[in-house]
């Protein structure tokens, strides 16, 4: 009987295994939809039907948009993924802090779907920004193109939208110019930390520097620079070439600018919820404190008029 329980267990596991290993996970999870247009395609979850319908009809127009703000042709067709399971999609992705990703060699877009509806970012913003981010590596080899630059750029392109959910509560990047702790971009050129801080710090900086490099030189500025990336040329050559400011000039200019507009009232103001609500927890530890030598002192007394 034990034998027979054994061999009976020893086939479930080799049924299992074999299913795991052979079986695609396509098929576990249920095969994806695919919605195919001449400019795009779509692989979608069961039920995002809606969805993959409103961007295959609004991507021209983002497409369009793109094409004129850079003045780059987007030709090539490039696929969209939408997963609508946050694990899943944390799994592909490798970081929980991500809704958005862009696959620059492969031409693909994957977004998380289930975060759509549950935070200020709308489907067709995000698509911008990865579609950004595909346009730039198309026309720049990715060795040429700084990370701080093609993240800052595409926010700039698409109102402000990074691939994170940005902590609107807070602001970092005021603190770290007035502490001296914001990075210097040569750290951010190839990759951003993976700490939250750090990382929501590197976006918001780089939104900064191309913000205020739109402010000084103007959108053609930008186009101007990112054609002579386009062209082979170095970052540090293509600042003086444009510019006629070497990059590290440049960088000391945007800082000094920033500090200019930032005083430590600004520092206050940013943080007033922190602050309340630390000052709260104080009050309430030293509310309780004197309560309890309130209360030894009142024990103390009824001792000695014990004693009395």
């Amino acid at each position: 009987m034990k034998k027979d329980l054994i061999i009976t267990a020893l086939t479930v596991f080799i049924f299992m295994l074999f299913f795991l290993l052979w079986v695609p996970p396509q098929s576990i999870a249920g095969e994806p939809d695919v919605l195919r247009t001449a400019a795009l395609m779509v692989v979608y979850d069961k039920g995002l039907d809606p969805a993959a319908r409103q961007i295959s009809d609004g991507y021209p127009a983002i497409k369009q948009e793109l094409e004129s703000e850079f003045q780059w042709p987007v030709n090539f067709r490039p696929t969209l993924v939408l997963i609508n399971d946050r694990k899943r999609f944390q799994r592909l992705a490798g970081h929980d802090l991500v809704v958005g990703y862009a696959l620059p060699k492969k031409y693909t877009m994957v977004i998380d779907y289930s975060k759509m509806n549950t935070s200020s970012i709308r489907l067709p913003a995000i698509v911008r920004h990865e579609l950004c981010h595909l346009l730039l590596h198309h026309y720049i080899k990715s060795d040429n193109l700084p990370r701080w630059l093609d993240e800052g750029v595409c926010q700039w392109a698409s109102d402000g939208v990074a691939d994170i959910l940005m902590d609107t509560r807070r602001a970092r990047l005021p603190a770290a110019v007035l502490s001296g702790s914001d990075f210097d971009l040569a750290k951010l050129a190839d990759r951003f930390p993976r700490d939250k801080n750090g990382l929501f710090l590197a976006y918001e900086q780089s939104k900064s520097v191309v913000a205020y490099m739109s402010r000084q030189y103007g959108p053609q500025g930008i186009r101007d620079l990112l054609e002579l990336l386009s062209r082979g040329v170095e970052v540090d050559a293509a600042f003086e070439d444009r510019f006629a400011i070497s990059f590290e000039s440049f960088e000391n200019q945007w800082r000094s600018h920033l500090r200019e507009g930032i005083n430590w009232f600004t520092y206050l103001s940013i943080h007033l919820y922190e602050i309340l609500f630390v000052s709260a927890a104080l009050l309430t530890v030293w509310g309780f404190i004197r309560r309890v030598f309130r209360k030894k002192a009142y024990e103390e007394e009824d001792e000695e008029i014990q004693d009395v």
